[in-house]
């Protein structure tokens, strides 16, 4: 080697005692020779690349087919040191080699230790001597990769209401909130989404609420159970903004009231009413301000007094007389309304058939009834059930909406006791309105 170096170092040491640009040329004439012979004496060496990528490489595997994804990995970078031809990694980039964990023998959503090699997209050769952990050093031949399943799910959405403050005398149900829209798609690995009950959008008021109120909401909180999910960040939402609509209700007391239907007439209902008991006389109701101003009372319902009995009872759901919007605060489902039982008797009478009148009858028809009575039993008090005869008792069939032709008909009978305000009658064996056979026949030219 001395042999090749002292000509070199003697020819620099004449070359600088002449011009100065015979000197440049010497230098670079001095760096081309040192190149070869470094070439030629020298022609494999070692290079070090640091913090390269580790790669994990799905393509045809099981993994990839069952949509698995990588959701934790344990090293994400290493340093390679390499060794070849000077000629093929002379001047080879970071930027060309990869570190690959290979998954092709995944088959489960759980820990594995894949190992790994170093590939080049250059295609150069060389010979890898060695792959440490970027930040320890310390040699490696594996990587441990957390694979899961990634699913989509929906969820739905709910209100987060713990800063909305609502004036005296209204309310606010977080059941009754509309949040548009009101489910999102979750997607993630299935370990973490699995876990996923709700999703809460926080509301927040400007001050007291007395009348409906609409928010914009973003970024729904995840929850599972009654605690926010913290494992989130692998986690992506279709949908992060939201409107919310609060309706605010007024609070109102409200009395019931009951409807009779189908008395008798001359028959005082005001008073009847009046001996009515109700299992409860009022409720508190909730509902939009500008709505519960215009009832004044609830109307519970009506009773047929062909069907009221001396202490008869008829029951009505709250849930089936309310008016759509109210809400009920009383926690009572059922009222109950009792008939009175008090200074109340019942008389059994028998009206003959011939008795029933026919009324708003088509004047072309002859009516003949074919029933011969009716059994009826009359409800009231003591001292006008003892003044009842049967030549009190009005019985009528009214044809005001029928259109006849020659035939039989069953027409239902009306009973009514108009000389007394507190009688009622209804039918024996449970029948509401007795009917009574009638022949229909058109009248002769003559007698019309």
């Amino acid at each position: 080697m001395n042999k090749i170096l002292d000509p070199i170092a003697e020819f620099f040491r004449r070359l600088f005692e002449k011009d100065f640009v015979v000197k440049i040329i010497s230098i670079l004439a001095a760096v081309l020779i040192w190149f070869i012979v470094s070439i030629n004496e020298y022609p494999t060496i070692s290079r070090v690349f640091y913090n390269v990528p580790v790669m994990v490489e799905m393509q045809g595997t099981y993994a990839e087919a069952h949509n698995f994804q990588v959701v934790e990995q344990k090293i994400s970078s290493a340093n390679v040191y390499i060794s070849g031809d000077r000629g093929e990694i002379g001047n080879l980039e970071k930027e060309d080699i990869t570190i690959v964990a290979s998954a092709e023998n995944v088959i489960n959503a759980t820990s594995y230790n894949l190992p790994i090699d170093v590939v080049s997209s250059s295609g150069r050769e060389f010979m890898v001597t060695n792959i440490a952990n970027a930040d320890t050093g310390e040699n490696i031949s594996h990587v441990n990769v957390k694979f899961d399943e990634i699913i989509t799910r929906e969820v739905s959405v709910k209100p987060k209401m713990d800063n909305v403050k609502i004036a005296a005398g209204y309310i606010s149900d977080a059941d009754d909130v509309v949040i548009i829209p009101d489910k999102i798609l979750v997607t993630g690995a299935k370990e973490n989404v699995s876990k996923i009950t709700d999703a809460y959008v926080y509301v927040e008021s400007p001050g007291e609420l007395s009348s409906t109120y609409e928010y914009m909401a973003s970024n729904p909180v995840l929850y599972s159970g009654s605690s926010p999910l913290s494992d989130v960040e692998t986690l992506s939402i279709d949908r992060t903004s939201f409107t919310v609509q609060v309706p605010v209700l007024q609070k109102q007391v409200l009395p019931l009231e009951v409807r009779i239907t189908n008395a008798p007439a001359g028959f005082d209902t005001d008073a009847f009413i009046e001996k009515l008991k109700m299992s409860v006389s009022e409720l508190e109701v909730a509902a939009q301000k500008e709505f519960i101003k215009e009832i004044k009372a609830l109307d519970i319902g009506s009773i047929d007094m062909r069907e009221v009995n001396i202490g008869s009872e008829f029951k009505f759901n709250t849930s089936e007389f309310l008016p759509d919007g109210y809400q009920n605060l009383s926690e009572v489902n059922t009222v109950t309304v009792t008939c009175p039982t008090e200074n109340l008797f019942s008389l059994t009478m028998a009206i003959r058939g011939s008795a029933v009148q026919i009324i708003n009858a088509p004047p072309q028809f002859d009516y003949n009834i074919i029933t011969s009575g009716f059994t009826m039993n009359f409800i009231g008090s003591q001292e006008s059930l003892e003044q009842l005869t049967y030549f009190d008792v009005i019985a009528q069939i009214d044809l005001i909406n029928y259109e006849l032709e020659e035939r039989d008909y069953k027409f239902p009978v009306t009973f009514s006791t108009p000389n007394f305000s507190d009688v009622w009658c209804i039918g024996s064996e449970g029948v509401l309105s007795p009917k009574a056979t009638v022949t229909v026949t058109l009248k002769s030219d003559n007698e019309r």
